[in-house]
């Protein structure tokens, strides 16, 4: 998949120092403030081009002022209003550029999300899918500002979530007519499969469908579903050791696989 959340191969205490000179390291030049620089809600953004347009009413900086209160609303819980610095470029070459100079050891994603100590970083171009991939990288930045460890199908499956529109999220996300036809033919997805893969490599487009499938489902399924992830994500939070939510989910739900066919059914 083109959007990821890719923790990147630089030592914590370099990259920290790496993020504040970014603040004044625009692609224009050395110590040459961004063209652009706005903020929406806790996201500080800092472009190459004219936000003008994006931060209109409707726009992707009016949706983004809101993304933190839509995940905590739906996950239950009050997230930190800690900053995440948003690098936005017009151009993919700017974008290469940029990034394989100030970030050489990290792999080239469409767009990216890096954290170590301090707050997060998101960086994107505007490409086909620019917007989703805001959103859906912006989602990581908001998880890991929250939680210390967020389990890789999770922390994908919330970003598939909410990386849409909000008014598509409940039914008109890509993946919903794709598992309804999988869940047809029999095909539920397997909750312990993704829960054992540990490497982003290994999430391919039926991971990721299927991890935002367990997520839809849980936030628009069942109660006692979205019950057991509100306090699995609450244990995640606190440090303990949370384990796995497939055998909480099936002790709440005996019948787990039917309800999960129910859900996604005609």
């Amino acid at each position: 998949m083109a959007r990821c959340l890719c923790p990147s191969t630089v030592g914590s205490r370099a990259l920290a120092g790496i993020a504040l000179a970014l603040l004044t390291i625009s692609p224009c030049g050395a110590d040459n403030r961004w063209p652009d620089e706005r903020q929406a809600g806790q996201f500080l953004c800092h472009a190459d081009f004219s936000l003008g347009p994006q931060s209109e009413k409707g726009g992707l900086l009016d949706e983004l002022s809101q993304l933190q209160q839509d995940v905590a609303a739906k996950l239950g819980t009050t997230l930190p209003a800690e900053p995440v610095h948003l690098f936005l470029f017009q151009a993919k070459g700017t974008y290469q550029s940029y990034m394989k100079q100030y970030f050489p050891r990290v792999p080239y994603r469409r767009a990216l999300f890096i954290k170590a100590r301090g707050p997060g970083m998101v960086f994107a171009f505007q490409g086909t899918d620019f917007e989703i991939d805001v959103r859906h990288e912006c989602t990581h930045a908001l998880l890991h500002a929250w939680l210390p460890q967020v389990p890789l199908w999770l922390d994908e499956g919330l970003a598939e979530y909410f990386e849409v529109s909000r008014d598509r999220r409940v039914r008109q996300n890509p993946h919903f007519p794709l598992v309804q036809s999988a869940v047809r033919l029999g095909q539920l997805p397997r909750l312990e499969d993704l829960e054992s893969l540990e490497n982003l490599d290994d999430m391919g487009r039926d991971e990721y469908r299927d991890a935002w499938a367990w997520v839809h489902f849980m936030l628009h399924g069942p109660p006692e579903a979205q019950e057991e992830l509100t306090r699995y994500l609450d244990d995640l939070h606190a440090g303990s050791q949370a384990g796995r939510l497939s055998p909480r989910l099936r002790r709440r739900l005996p019948d787990l696989n039917r309800r999960i066919a129910e859900h996604f059914g005609p």
